[in-house]
């Protein structure tokens, strides 16, 4: 009995000693970089410690965050040193920490790094049994890794099961995460209809809970996307709610889509007003900020006052130039100078400047040619250099201008190339994306249904009866109007035609007599073309009232009076681009009835699915050069 006694004593002084010996090391370990010699140093006395403590304290430092590639590798190295000698709770740790730091490399770049943490997930949903908690990561990290491995068909499905829970369990942080990575991912498909709901809810969570960070990135997002999609109005609107917070409105992308806005709602006064702010408090050479500040004197034709900003820029990019070469490096001209060189030199080239015109041209030449990726540096490309060749072409150098619409042509064919490929990859997989809706609305709906099914058949049997009485007036009601129609359809024809006799109003109803004359107001005598129409100012002139001019539009048009009114200002449009690909884009929303270019933006989208200047770029690239060299040659 007395050496049982003993034994324990020198047992639990041994305890307490390995104990002691494992703070102070982990005390140690935490004050000490991970990548330097003392730490490597202090890694000899955790060797040296019992199993189960050794494991214990290098899953302690696999926690640390680490900034740099080398210290995550290392927390790798470690965690796979004690991998096979842990078991049960702590070997599920390291795995956890192993797919975690796999996660980590891969932001870093590292590459074929998600493989590894696909297979450590797949080692832990085969083997351990994890919690809520622990799902929810593995989840997240798993979602990732897929998307980087290819496999986006396997990435929104996680991700809507994850928010679904996170909703269920109140967890508005990780509610917002979610709504933010799946909106990113629509983004990455041009889907900005199924984004910006997202961006939206996003950003009343963070305000209605205070969480900072996602009020910044969905408040910056937002913004963002409105702007690309052609909401001006409301990007502004968002943003001068969030202006207030300099964190959010300090941020450089946010505010140049602000600019952007102004300028789009042809308000360069607001623009500039906003940029001089930005002029005196920002720091650094400001030839960006310059630059933006003469296109908004450009946009007004005022020659004198973009000069001195223009002018500006330029001085600063050459002391920036001449501090480069003091250093042994080339300066190269920022890409922000093409916009605002070329708009310069078409104004100077408009006001009769042609030798002023010429050099503004040429100091943005290299740029119009230099090879690039991205779609909008593209068509700023195919825009500069069919006005430079234009100018060429006038001024009678034809073999340049000849040289610059080959070069357009090229970029064109390479801008509508990557187009049509990105087009159809992205249809392909917004279609996956409609379907895994479809399914998790079937799913939900099944459910819905197995949990009210008796209430459900209780309102089926009550709405039958009353479906029955109303599909018997329905029927009469689409048999009259069927007949209407195929009237109407017939007199339209006639009326295309010039066969319409007087006497054929007769025979119509009164709402058809008022559609007929509506449309002859409005198109044919182009009352689509007055910015101030309304449906009231139609009725009106038609002298009938609001109420039966709607009805009568809708009842043989299928659609309301403003969707009707926008398809003829749209034709119209488009007719005025095939007529004159050369025509301002700027001067196109007035020409064809809208108040505002946002307006015109959107119903131009709608219609035809893309912007305007993507539907003129698509319209030059059906000109063919030998056209073009025959014209050129019998000028000559």
């Amino acid at each position: 009995m007395k050496n049982f006694y003993l034994f324990l004593f020198l047992f639990l002084c041994g305890a307490c000693s390995n104990l002691g010996i494992k703070n102070s090391l982990d005390i140690e370990l935490s004050k000490m970089p991970i990548l330097s010699a003392s730490f490597d140093s202090l890694l000899s006395g955790v060797r040296n410690l019992p199993v189960q403590d050794r494991v214990a304290c290098m899953i302690k430092i696999s926690y640390r965050d680490e900034e740099e590639i080398d210290g995550v590798k290392k927390q790798e190295r470690l965690l796979m040193e004690v991998l096979p000698l842990s078991s049960g709770k702590k070997r599920k740790k390291v795995l956890l920490q192993l797919v975690t730091i796999c996660s980590n490399l891969d932001r870093f770049g590292v590459p074929n790094v998600y493989l590894k943490g696909l297979k450590w997930i797949e080692i832990l949903e085969t083997n351990y049994s994890l919690s809520q908690k622990e799902e929810w990561q593995v989840n997240e990290i798993k979602a990732l890794l897929l998307n980087r491995a290819g496999h986006q068909e396997e990435f929104l499905p996680i991700w809507y099961k994850l928010l679904k829970q996170y909703r269920e369990a109140d967890r508005a942080e990780d509610v917002g995460k979610c709504l933010l990575t799946i909106a990113s991912h629509f983004v990455m498909l041009e889907d900005y209809d199924n984004a910006l709901p997202l961006y939206k809810e996003a950003y009343q969570l963070a305000l209605e809970h205070d969480f900072v960070d996602l009020q910044k990135a969905s408040g910056i997002s937002l913004i963002k996307y409105l702007c690309v999609t052609g909401y001006y109005s409301d990007a502004l609107e968002y943003y001068n709610k969030i202006k207030n917070n300099q964190e959010i409105a300090s941020n450089t992308s946010m505010q140049n889509e602000v600019v952007k806005s102004y300028m789009e709602l042809n308000k360069p006064d607001s623009a500039r007003i906003y940029l001089a702010a930005r002029l005196l408090s920002e720091k650094g050479d400001k030839i960006v900020l310059n630059c933006m500040m003469a296109e908004t004197y450009i946009t007004e034709e005022l020659e004198d006052s973009a000069f001195v900003f223009l002018d500006r820029a330029m001085k600063s990019y050459k002391e920036k130039a001449k501090n480069y070469q003091k250093k042994g490096k080339e300066a190269i001209l920022p890409n922000c100078f093409l916009s605002p060189c070329y708009s310069f030199a078409d104004l100077l080239w408009k006001k009769g400047k042609i030798q002023q015109a010429s050099q503004y041209y040429m100091i943005v030449e290299p740029l119009m040619k230099e090879m690039v990726k991205t779609p909008v540096r593209m068509e700023l490309q195919i825009k500069a250099l069919t006005n430079f060749s234009s100018f060429c072409r006038e001024t009678k150098q034809y073999e340049k201008a000849l040289d610059l619409l080959a070069r357009r042509d090229s970029v064109l064919q390479t801008y509508l190339e990557f187009k049509a490929k990105n087009d159809k990859k992205n249809y392909a997989e917004r279609l996956k994306i409609q379907e895994l809706k479809h399914e998790l609305n079937e799913s939900e709906d099944v459910n819905r249904i197995n949990t009210h099914v008796a209430a459900i058949c209780i309102f089926l049997l009550v709405i039958s009866v009353a479906a029955t009485f109303k599909s018997i007036s329905m029927y009469r009601k689409l048999k009259k109007q069927g007949a209407v129609n195929y009237r109407l359809q017939g007199m339209i024809k006639k009326c295309d035609e010039g066969d319409m006799p007087e006497s054929h109003s007769v025979s119509m109803d009164q709402y058809e007599l008022l559609f007929w004359q509506a449309l002859h107001k409005v198109r044919d005598e182009q009352y689509f073309l007055k910015s101030d129409l309304t449906i009231e100012t139609l009725a009106d002139v038609l002298n009938t009232n609001r109420s039966y001019l709607s009805v009568s539009i809708n009842r043989f048009c299928d659609k309301g009076f403003s969707v009707w009114l926008n398809n003829f200002r749209i034709q119209y449009a488009e007719q005025l681009m095939r007529e004159n690909p050369s025509i301002a884009l700027k001067d196109l929303p007035e020409q064809c009835g809208y108040a505002t270019a946002g307006t015109f933006v959107r119903n131009f989208k709608r219609c035809h699915n893309m912007s305007p200047s993507e539907f003129m770029n698509k319209i030059l690239i059906e000109q063919t050069l030998p056209k073009v060299e025959k014209t050129f040659l019998t000028t000559r």
